[in-house]
């Protein structure tokens, strides 16, 4: 009776792919160890196929940046409990700041604090949410909303902003240098305010497109001229005829004769073509 009891456990055990394997594939695929993990995901995907982590990690491993994304957010859909769907949300804002598309990914950082008030994704979700805001000159936006999250999360470090009215701190704002290495530190965990309204982000709704390329390369080229020149550039993936361009983008501004003004200097400087749009997609 006791071994057909053991026996049922180690059954029932098998179900589940344990939290630590998952840990153990994270931690290989950390060190760069690819293809180990590889070989092994097929078996998981069959063996395991209501584990969040396993498609964590298929979305971790997929080399297209875009098909990556598509996975980390039926994840996210899929298994809205799970620990993994914030780890992806972070993932989602990680590539969005990577392309450049700040507007997005500011947004992005800003839904996971509010999503998510437990974990230790916090600190470095709430560092790449003020660069965004910086990148695409929302410093006023970027005061507002730390103002909010400093009575939600008190325990964090807002002194490293250097912004005047949330410390007594009389430096002018400036960027956080960022390490992609670094880990953010677990802070206790607590229960939320439920008087406390995070401020709606309204983008501001014009932009100038300065060129739409069939290969990436080129775009991200001229987007980092443009933002060598200072110019807050994105690169955006659109359609055109059924065929996939990627629109190069000052953004954003409050309205159309100051994009315009923008739009002639940048004619007269690099001797590029430019339409302004309204928020466009």
């Amino acid at each position: 009776m006791k071994k057909r009891g053991f026996i049922m456990i180690v059954i029932l055990w098998g179900w589940h792919l344990p939290a630590q394997n998952i840990d153990l594939y994270i931690t290989l695929l950390e060190k760069g160890k690819m293809d180990e993990v590889r070989e092994t995901l097929p078996e998981l995907l069959d063996r395991y196929p209501d584990e969040a982590g396993v498609y964590y990690l298929q979305a971790m491993l997929n080399e297209n940046g875009d098909s990556s994304l598509v996975l980390f957010r039926k994840l996210i859909e899929n298994f809205p409990e799970s620990d993994f769907a914030s780890k992806s949300e972070m993932k989602v804002g990680e590539y969005l700041f990577s392309r450049g598309l700040y507007s997005q990914a500011g947004v992005q950082f800003k839904t996971i604090l509010s999503k998510y008030p437990q974990g230790d994704h916090r600190q470095r979700a709430m560092d790449l949410m003020v660069n965004a805001y910086f990148a695409t000159g929302e410093e006023k936006l970027a005061k507002a909303t730390l103002r909010t999250f400093k009575q939600l999360y008190p325990s964090l470090n807002y002194k490293k902003y250097g912004i005047d009215g949330l410390d007594n701190s009389s430096r002018d704002a400036k960027l956080v240098r960022l390490d992609p290495d670094a880990t953010s530190n677990r802070i206790k965990s607590f229960k939320a305010s439920r008087n406390v309204i995070i401020p709606k982000y309204i983008p501001k709704p014009w932009v100038i497109q300065v060129g739409a390329f069939g290969k990436y390369e080129n775009a991200n080229r001229l987007k980092k001229q443009l933002q060598g020149n200072g110019y807050a550039t994105e690169v955006h993936s659109v359609n055109s005829n059924g065929k996939r361009l990627h629109a190069v983008r000052i953004v954003r501004f409050e309205t159309k004769k100051s994009a315009e003004k923008i739009g002639r200097k940048l004619k007269k400087k690099f001797g590029l073509d430019f339409r302004v749009l309204n928020n466009p997609e």
